[in-house]
């Protein structure tokens, strides 16, 4: 079984947190480059390129 890691959708890096603020809405934020926003990139680990 491949285990998922999230990736920010406009830098593409891994350091990525979350905050859940109430029932359904959760926010992503990078600390990268700043994206703040519900979409967010799930990938396979054993399948995921790293950007380059």
């Amino acid at each position: 079984m491949t285990r998922k890691i999230i990736r920010c959708p406009i830098c593409r890096s891994t350091n990525i947190y979350w905050d859940a603020r109430g029932l359904y809405a959760t926010m992503y934020y990078c600390r990268q480059c700043g994206y703040n926003g519900a979409f967010i990139l799930e990938c396979d680990e054993d399948s995921d390129v790293p950007p380059g």
